[in-house]
């Protein structure tokens, strides 16, 4: 009750952030086709609940996501502004979730919740995460495994790993019944394996691969098996005509691209193009400073690597495990999609809450020199909100086209109520 106490403001705040921050998503008309889609499915299965079991869907396939759609549109129907909501809280207590993972593994509760309040602000994202209905799915899987994952190292920390824990057990539970897709099993088992490796001092000697991590590398197994023979295979499967050396060296270049991405979210988009001249400039040296930035990430994975403690070690393994399944989907890898950057970010929201108030105690004596530090998450927040609105303004435009307007006419003539 005393955790409970202590930690329920940190939650109700991050819900006030993100409500205050981003509530103007939630007035942004339907945009995007496959939002169109779900609701269409929705209503279809509302006819009939129990054929979502055979349903594969026209994007997602696991049944508890189903019906979390389905009851999305039972309580909203056909207005995006509920299902922006429902976004918006998901990823609230997605931060809470980012907030007592970190808090637990440091432990540090200014640096946890630094990092809460970034990711709640999408620093590394950029919140194109939250702006459409059919997104529900990534940051439902993306509760699902900091769930799972925050089970399983209570347990670990709390009961020493035993199997018939009520962490472990409630652990595997949501594991199961959430049905996980193959790239997010493969990052939750990755994970899992790191803070095994990265705790072991700290978990009294206890196997790397330890009885509760087999279990769940078991329940993987079935899932890939499943997700190959019926689930939605796409965007985890590389195009059949790349070959395998040309996807091993498309995954290691876009590993750096991606993460080039969070520091510098540029690449060629609409909003470039209706970019001011400095912004075009900057963009025209983005080679120059791309390299300068992959040589700088790879100079602090390395230290960090090597001086950094165990929860340092563990997030940036972390950020490299949770990009890896996203970094060979396409056979030219032109263009990388924001939405893979959801977990990963969380990585960098922690050491950048590490780096910040490590450095501002160094300065602690200097009196306001000692805040100067957080002008770093300051400008990232800031960098954050700029894109993320910006694409909500490219998303309102494409609303008021005539294609979109149509498909909005069908859609109410169909599954309005």
């Amino acid at each position: 009750m005393r955790k409970l106490y202590l930690h329920g403001p940190i939650y109700l705040l991050l819900i006030v952030i993100t409500f205050a921050t981003f509530w103007r998503l939630m007035t942004t008309p339907l945009w995007n086709p496959l939002d169109f889609l779900i609701i269409r499915e929705a209503h279809v299965l509302s006819q009939n609940p129990l054929a979502m079991f055979g349903h594969l869907g026209a994007y997602f396939s696991q049944p508890l996501l189903q019906l979390a759609f389905l009851l999305e549109y039972r309580a909203f129907g056909v207005a995006p502004g509920g299902y922006i909501g429902v976004n918006l809280l998901v990823h609230a207590t997605n931060a809470f979730l980012v907030y007592m993972l970190v808090n637990m593994l440091f432990p540090r509760e200014r640096i946890a919740l630094i990092a809460a309040i970034l990711f709640t602000m999408t620093v590394g994202s950029y919140g194109k995460v939250l702006t459409s209905v059919y997104q529900l799915e990534s940051l439902l899987l993306a509760f699902f495994h900091l769930l799972v994952l925050y089970l399983f190292i209570r347990n670990d920390f709390r009961d020493k790993g035993r199997l018939k824990s009520p962490y472990f057990l409630l652990g595997l539970a949501v594991f199961v019944l959430s049905g996980l897709t193959k790239a997010s099993t493969f990052s939750l088992l990755g994970c899992l394996l790191a803070y095994n490796i990265f705790f072991h001092s700290r978990r009294d000697g206890r196997p790397i691969v330890s009885k509760n991590l087999l279990i769940f590398v078991a329940v993987g197994i079935l899932f890939y098996l499943a997700q190959s023979n019926w689930g939605y295979r796409h965007p985890t499967v590389i195009d059949p005509a790349s070959d395998p050396l040309h996807f091993t060296l498309l995954s290691f270049k876009n590993i750096f691209r991606y993460l080039n991405l969070m520091f510098f979210p540029m690449q060629s988009s609409p909003i470039l193009k209706e970019a001011d001249a400095w912004v075009i400039w900057i963009y025209n040296w983005r080679t120059v400073i791309r390299l300068m930035l992959t040589l700088a990430i790879l100079s602090y994975s390395f230290f960090g690597f090597v001086f950094g403690g165990s929860a340092v070690r563990f997030f940036i393994a972390w950020t490299y495990i949770t990009l890896l399944p996203f970094t060979g989907i396409s056979a030219t890898g032109g263009w990388l999609n924001l939405n893979h950057l959801y977990l990963t970010s969380l990585g960098f929201c922690v050491i950048l809450a590490a780096g910040t108030r490590g450095t501002s105690r160094l300065l602690e004596r200097r009196r306001w020199r000692r805040y100067i530090p957080y002008l770093v998450p300051v400008y990232f927040v800031v960098l954050a909100l700029v894109l993320t609105f910006k694409l909500d303004t490219q998303h309102r435009r494409i609303a008021a086209t005539d294609q979109i307007r149509q498909m909005h006419t069908e859609l109410v003539d169909c599954c309005g109520r």
